[in-house]
């Protein structure tokens, strides 16, 4: 799955406008969207400790500093994200699901660690791989099954530490919201102190 860049987010939100509906401390209430349309609109509203973002590209709820703007506030120009980390801080909202394609990466990882101890020859390395390749599908609970199921050849790739992978990748909308939030805290940064934009 492909993950929005911070080109394709900025394209998204080309005619968005901030509107600061509540400004109390650290209770804000904003609303960044298309006066026109409601197309990628998103609304992020803190209070102490948690800051909120809803909208077009799903809710998540983020806690971890009494004023939630410096914890998300850029540190650096650009719009930087932490992804990792910041899921970390993630009280509610799906960031992560299984992805087939990571999943597959962690099999060729596995036979590749396997090949370079081996001294299978060649038609043997390549039969194991294509024994391998027959792991395919789509589905989280297919895959580890046949995972579990692998019944290798004598000497050949072991998946007894396969569970140690992760085979989930960040969702597009939790990438999306991350640039979401750092862009309208740029937003929100720029009307009340200039000197920060």
């Amino acid at each position: 799955m492909t993950k929005p860049s911070l080109e394709s987010f900025l394209h998204d939100v080309r005619d968005h406008e901030l509107t600061i509906n509540l400004d109390q401390g650290v209770f804000r209430d904003i609303t960044v969207k298309s006066p026109n349309s409601s197309h990628f609109y998103y609304n992020i509203t803190t209070r102490s400790g948690y800051l909120i973002i809803t909208g077009d590209m799903g809710c998540f709820v983020f806690r971890r500093l009494t004023d939630m703007f410096n914890f998300f506030r850029p540190e650096r120009e650009g719009y930087p994200i932490n992804p990792s980390y910041w899921a970390e801080k993630l009280e509610a909202g799906e960031f992560e699901k299984y992805s087939p394609d990571v999943a597959r990466a962690a099999l060729n990882q596995e036979f590749e660690n396997w090949k370079e101890d081996t001294d299978f020859d060649e038609e043997a390395i390549a039969e194991e791989k294509n024994e391998l390749d027959n792991i395919d599908t789509d589905d989280y609970y297919e895959f580890m099954e046949a995972v579990r199921n692998w019944t290798p050849n004598a000497d050949g790739v072991q998946l007894a530490d396969f569970w140690e992978h992760n085979l989930n990748e960040y969702t597009y909308h939790y990438i999306w919201c991350l640039y979401a939030i750092t862009h309208a805290i740029k937003l929100y940064d720029a009307v009340k102190e200039p000197s920060h934009g």
